[in-house]
């Protein structure tokens, strides 16, 4: 069974219609309507939050929806490289900093302008992975 159709099963058990269960949390009723027909899927705090509320662990609820869980797991992924792309942009401008400041001595100019093309190079795999 696939996460929608456990959604809808478990908010029919509890006796609750779609505006109730949006107010709880804090969502549209569409956003509801969407979770249960498999147009979207909830975030994880959600999930938990909806887990708790049916009384069903994790696992009861998420269990044979493995679509869904591609979908986080690409999310993730995606999160993980953008935080990576951003620490890489930081130390670009750290070396581009370190290199005006100490162009006067040669070789570390150019030990800061190799680590600078690293990662850029870095960065511009990053960029072309997340595309």
């Amino acid at each position: 069974m696939i996460i929608g159709e456990q959604l809808r099963q478990a908010r029919m058990t509890a006796d609750m219609s779609q505006e109730q269960l949006a107010e709880i949390m804090s969502v549209s009723r569409q956003t509801i309507s969407n979770w249960e027909n498999s147009r979207s899927y909830p975030d994880i705090e959600r999930v938990m939050r909806l887990a708790e509320l049916y009384h069903l662990s994790l696992d009861e609820l998420l269990r044979g929806d493995q679509q869904m869980v591609r979908a986080w797991v690409s999310a993730t992924n995606a999160v993980r490289t953008g935080k990576i792309l951003a620490l890489l942009l930081l130390l670009n401008l750290i070396w581009t900093i370190g290199i005006v400041l100490f162009s006067q001595i040669v070789w570390l100019t150019v030990v800061l302008l190799l680590l600078l093309v690293g990662c850029i190079a870095g960065a511009f795999y990053l960029v072309i992975k997340l595309i």
